[in-house]
Order: C-alpha cells, then sequence, then structure tokens
C-alpha cells in the first residue's frame, strides 16, 4: 500500500514527465532558439506558474530531457556490459557503437548533451537537473569503464587507469559531435560523423592493446 508522500512523488514525476513529453513536441517543432516557456504550457495544458515550480528555466527544462535517454543508456549498456557472449573488447565496441548510433539518429538530443558544456549553464539548471544528468553521464561511463577493466582483467587490454581512457573516450565523443556540426554549417571538407566515429575508436582500441611481440622486443 503507498503512502501519502509516496503517491505524492509519484504525482510530482508524473507531472514532470508530461512537462517534458510537451517540451519535446515544442522544441522540435520551434526549436530550442525560438521555442519559449509559454508554448511549452499550452501543450502541456499547464500554467506557466506550474512550469516553473518544475524546473527553473527553459534551459532547466531543455536539459532535463536528457533523464529519460540517460535512464535507458543506464539500462541498454549494462545489458551490453553483462554480455557474456562477446569478449570485453566486442563489448565496448558494441558499447561505442550504441552511442555513436544514438547520436547519428537523435540530433536534438546531442545539441542538449553539447549545452550541458556551454559557459554559464550551470546556474541556468535546477540542482535537480544538474544532479541527475551527472549522474546519468557517470553511470555511462562507469559501464565502459567497467568493460575496459574486465579487458585489463583479461589480457586483452594493457593495464591502466579504465576510468581516465573513458574521460577520454567520452571527450572523444563529444568532440566528434562538435568537429561535424562545424563541417555541416560551414560545409567543410572531411570525413563523415561515422567515419570519424570508426577512426577514433580504432585509435583507442588500438592504443589499450598489448604491442606486438617484436615490438616490445625491439623495446
Amino acid at each position: 500500500m503507498t503512502t501519502a508522500q509516496e503517491r505524492k512523488q509519484q504525482e510530482r514525476h508524473a507531472r514532470r514527465r508530461r512537462i517534458q513529453r510537451a517540451a519535446r513536441t515544442v522544441f522540435a517543432e520551434k526549436s530550442y532558439a525560438k521555442a519559449s516557456i509559454e508554448q511549452i504550457a499550452r501543450e502541456a495544458q499547464l500554467s506557466v506558474g506550474a512550469i516553473y515550480l518544475y524546473f527553473r528555466s527553459k534551459e532547466d527544462l531543455y536539459v532535463s530531457l536528457l533523464e529519460e535517454t540517460l535512464e535507458q543508456f543506464d539500462t541498454d549498456l549494462s545489458a551490453i556490459r553483462q554480455d557474456s557472449e562477446k569478449s570485453p573488447d566486442e563489448r565496448l565496441h558494441t558499447a561505442w557503437h550504441y552511442l555513436t548510433q544514438w547520436a547519428a539518429g537523435d540530433i536534438e538530443a546531442t545539441r542538449v548533451l553539447r549545452l550541458v558544456s556551454q559557459p554559464g549553464v550551470r546556474k541556468q539548471l535546477s540542482d535537480e537537473v544538474a544532479e541527475a544528468v551527472a549522474a546519468g553521464i557517470a553511470r555511462i561511463k562507469s559501464h565502459m569503464a567497467g568493460i575496459v577493466e574486465e579487458g585489463m582483467d583479461a589480457s586483452i587490454y594493457q593495464r591502466g587507469n579504465a576510468d581516465q581512457t573513458i574521460d577520454l573516450c567520452w571527450s572523444l565523443f563529444l568532440g566528434i559531435l562538435q568537429a561535424n556540426d562545424a563541417r555541416l554549417n560551414l560545409d567543410l571538407p572531411g570525413a563523415s560523423f561515422e567515419d570519424l566515429a570508426r577512426s577514433a575508436f580504432a585509435a583507442v582500441d588500438t592504443s589499450l592493446r598489448h604491442p606486438p611481440r617484436a615490438e616490445v622486443a625491439a623495446a
């Protein structure tokens, strides 16, 4: 039997999700820059004041849209990590491919992700949203670092700091997104997002592995 406090929490969660669903619709139709809290309130059939009971600003609401995505990432990457039929290096490749396929297919969500790194955005975010998104990203990194650790334990990868390796992977991932935006916006020559993602993973994978014996002997 649920308590009154539990029901209140469930109602609050449902109201937040309702607002977020409305926001997704408005942002998709109007773009982030042109969307307004008033339009989102109308779509959600709530007052503007009700929106501000749950979200500090338009930026806060926009960034909060990552919460559901990151929850799905947590579930899917956990399943990839636990796939015992694949070796650790195959699982790491699958995890990277999962992230890059998502990025290629959900452009709006990648814009939300990149907004998080913009100067001054933190003061526009509530603690609730900032902490939820930070925790979600940390879980992604934890799953991937766990796969790298298993690769090290299996002597597929050289022993090293798995967390730092995944920090590098995450930085590469965000950098590829930015580089692809610049290429498209300025009509620059260069590799596609998919090609950049493949090359980046190949470089990381090579650096993780033990060098060939001939190279070891020469050293």
